[in-house]
């Protein structure tokens, strides 16, 4: 390398003894500095990052969180999914949990970054263009806060090189209480140029994280009660969805979309492509290849394959924007839904149980079942019974089955009597290693 550079090298030397010039001292057309991004030109490029980032991080942080439930298992050759697997939930340590951390604080990040950014262009410009973008990164930061408050059991939020305080365990409600927050402005804001679509888009992303508030509450410190929960919000934003999306038969659903040429979906990457977790075989049945060859999971009045699991399987081993069928290998792009009005029905019906509305709770699962053909529900199980399966197979990949594991005190067989997620329920993913040891609030060094 050294001869092969040595020729050129001295030319350019020789140009520069002769015109005096500094090589180092050029103007890149092509670099991109913070400043640029803050011009009002740039201001959809920054929401689309913010978006970009947001579709990434879920697709990293939902993996972990999902393997170690009875969604998903370990098949491959890394033990430390195995670990995930047996519900070492809290190993901070653990590569796969430490792994999509800095994607997650990137896109938590960069999708406020854009809320301030629009907001002063809104300020000084009050266009449409404006208010929608603004509304967007609203949406955008919502949905991330969200999955952080769903699936963290503690978080960070610093700036940049600025590090930020902890916020604690006992203190998480307060990033699903930020998420609805922002979720409020992106309705407002959406509402305001007239943007139906995507103002139901966020109400529908605004019902499940108020349901997911309720949520937490139920299994913080510990798990109590039925587990059930009765978030009266929730079911008005859900209510509202169900009309906008065409009706109680419409089977809708607000997705984040993956593709070649935008991002890629990491967690089907790890799945469908390299095949180092598996759908769990409580839901699916494989052959010797761990290759799916069927369906494990029933219908509890029909006794047929489960038709909401097929569908949401056909979905995930789809590419984006198409379904697949669930015995292909899959695509590394398939969509991942946030929202849906099967969600939508099964928050209002979960609030009817919860308040002994038994009438109202049947109406809504009813409607559940219509949109797959199922025989309706009558009393044929216990309501329990009938709510646990319809949610689980109704939200699968969702990124919400721990939570509702906990709530229900369910447990995986997979699980060590020593991992967090059977000696303390409740437990989600920590802060990771990277952050306690460049964190001064957490690497014990102590802060400036």
């Amino acid at each position: 390398m050294k001869n092969r550079i040595k020729a050129p090298a001295t030319a350019m030397f020789a140009v520069v003894a002769l015109t005096g010039c500094d090589i180092l001292d050029v103007s890149n057309p092509n670099n991109l500095v913070e400043a640029s991004i803050r011009s009002e030109a740039a201001a959809s490029a920054v929401v689309n990052g913010a978006l970009s980032l947001v579709a990434s991080s879920v697709s990293q942080s939902w993996q972990p969180y999902l393997v170690a439930t009875d969604e998903m298992y370990w098949i491959g050759s890394r033990d430390a999914w195995l670990s995930v697997d047996q519900g070492f939930v809290d190993d901070a340590t653990n590569e796969f949990i430490d792994g999509p951390f800095p994607a997650l604080g990137q896109a938590r990040w960069f999708s406020d970054e854009a809320i301030e950014i629009l907001t002063e262009h809104v300020g000084t410009n009050p266009s449409t263009g404006n208010k929608t973008d603004l509304a967007r990164a609203n949406l955008f930061s919502g949905i991330i806060y969200m999955v952080i408050g769903e699936t963290q059991d503690d978080f960070a939020f610093s700036d940049k090189t600025e590090d930020g305080p902890p916020v604690g365990p006992a203190n998480m409600f307060q990033v699903l209480d930020g998420a609805i927050t922002r979720l409020d402005a992106a309705i407002t804001g959406f509402n305001g140029v007239g943007d139906s679509d995507r103002a139901m888009k966020a109400m529908s992303v605004r019902a499940r994280a108020k349901q997911s508030r309720a949520i937490w509450d139920a299994i913080n410190p510990s798990p109590s009660g039925s587990g059930f929960v009765n978030s009266a919000s929730a079911g008005t934003d859900a209510l509202a969805v169900i009309a906008a999306a065409g009706g109680v038969t419409a089977d809708w659903s607000y997705n984040l979309t993956y593709s070649s040429g935008t991002v890629g979906n990491s967690m089907a990457s790890w799945i469908n492509d390299r095949k180092e977790n598996q759908i769990d075989l409580s839901l699916v049945t494989v052959n010797a290849a761990n290759d799916i060859n069927g369906i494990a999971i029933k219908d509890p009045i029909d006794g047929v394959d489960d038709p909401a699991a097929i569908k949401w399987l056909n979905q995930w081993k789809g590419a984006s924007g198409t379904s697949g069928s669930y015995l292909d290998k899959g695509g590394v792009y398939p969509d991942l839904t946030l929202a849906s009005t099967r969600m939508m029905h099964l928050i209002v019906a979960e609030n009817a149980l919860a308040s002994g509305d038994n009438a109202g709770f049947t109406t809504h699962i009813n409607h559940v079942r219509a949109m797959d053909g199922l025989t309706p529900f009558s009393g044929q199980v216990s309501n329990t019974v009938m709510m646990q399966h319809t949610r689980r197979v109704n939200v699968l990949f969702q990124g919400l089955r721990l939570g509702d594991m906990y709530r229900f005190k369910l447990t995986d067989s997979k699980w060590d009597a020593n991992g967090a997620a059977r000696s303390r329920p409740g437990e989600m993913l920590p802060i990771s290693i990277i952050e306690l040891r460049s964190n001064c609030y957490l690497n014990g060094l102590g802060c400036k």
